[in-house]
């Protein structure tokens, strides 16, 4: 006769069920506690003497570029964007500049510091996109930089490094400035339904950044 062993089935005691909901509550509450201040990264990159700003941004980021701008430390600011690459579209866009250049130079940043880099215009992965157009533009006009720093929105900054740290590194040191939109308080932003979405949002853009970029 041949006997067979009966298997034990683990089932979690309610000691165990309790100390997995313990652990889950702490950790949902370090996300909240640091999921802003993750994103909204501030590192620059000292001596770095080209300052970096995407014409998308709106102006809190441009009136915070202007600033950056003018501490003396830059000799250029570089305006990155996308743009149709067609010859009627090349045509059309000749000598007019974007919103964002006009913007800085209406906030004394002068005209002969600053330039603009377009990349074609896609829908996946812009802002790499628009940090190779940075890298392009660099190489096209043989410009020896000593480091970039890159201006961003608070919650979109740490993406913004990352994009810019991949298309740069190991040439040209790479530093971040995180703006804050000041409307709300970031030690408190899922109290604010733009800010939690801006911050979610960032979070599901980072991760596919990390996991499908280039």
């Amino acid at each position: 006769m041949k006997f067979f062993k009966q298997k034990t089935i683990w089932w979690p005691t309610w000691q165990s069920w309790l100390i997995l909901l313990v652990a889950a509550a702490l950790l949902m509450t370090l996300f909240f506690i640091h999921a802003h201040q993750f994103l909204a990264v501030t590192q620059r990159s000292e001596g770095a003497d080209i300052l970096v700003v995407e014409e998308w941004m709106p102006a809190v980021v441009a009136q915070a570029a202007a600033r950056e701008f003018a501490s003396g430390q830059y000799r250029l600011l570089l305006v990155s964007g996308l743009r149709e690459q067609t010859d009627k579209e090349d045509s059309a866009n000749r000598g007019r500049k974007s919103s964002m250049f006009r913007r800085l130079v209406s906030l004394g940043v002068p005209e002969d510091r600053l330039m603009e880099c377009h990349a074609p215009m896609t829908e996946a992965h812009r802002s790499a996109a628009m940090a190779a157009a940075v890298k392009n533009i660099i190489s096209e006009k043989g410009i020896a930089a000593k480091g970039v720093n890159v201006m961003a929105p608070a919650t979109h900054a740490r993406k913004t490094w990352l994009v810019h740290r991949r298309a740069l590194l190991p040439g040209i040191p790479v530093g971040i400035v995180a703006v804050l939109p000041g409307n709300y308080n970031p030690a408190r932003w899922w109290l604010n339904s733009q800010s939690a979405k801006w911050v979610l949002t960032n979070y599901a853009g980072l991760f596919h950044e990390w996991v499908t970029g280039f």
